[in-house]
């Protein structure tokens, strides 16, 4: 079997997630936000793909049926640039607390 049944939903959020970023890239365009270059374009997918494999992955942690996961996915990545930017900054600050944790008690 080429498919398996793990990689059809992945394969679903990838397609959604590259269809919504393309939707995102089109209107930054008309609005001027872009130039419309190639990089521009795939720095859009890029975070929409990222933003809708981060959504699949919680949703699928969290136990959320299939078409609350994809409308998850969806939604962050038509927003990937702020899911990704938000994601970072909530990892930055948690790294952050734990290496402060690590220093002010020693090591231990």
């Amino acid at each position: 079997m080429l498919i398996s049944n793990n990689i059809l939903p992945i394969a679903i959020a990838v397609g959604l997630s590259i269809l919504s970023g393309t939707g995102v890239f089109l209107m930054e365009l008309r609005e001027g936000k872009v130039k419309g270059t190639v990089l521009d374009f795939l720095t859009t997918i890029s975070y929409a793909v990222t933003a809708g494999l981060m959504a699949y992955y919680v949703g699928r942690h969290q136990k959320f049926d299939e078409p609350i996961i994809y409308f998850s996915v969806l939604l962050s990545s038509n927003n990937g640039y702020e899911v990704v930017h938000m994601a970072r900054k909530i990892n930055t600050e948690s790294v952050a607390r734990i290496i402060t944790q690590i220093f002010t008690k020693g090591g231990k």
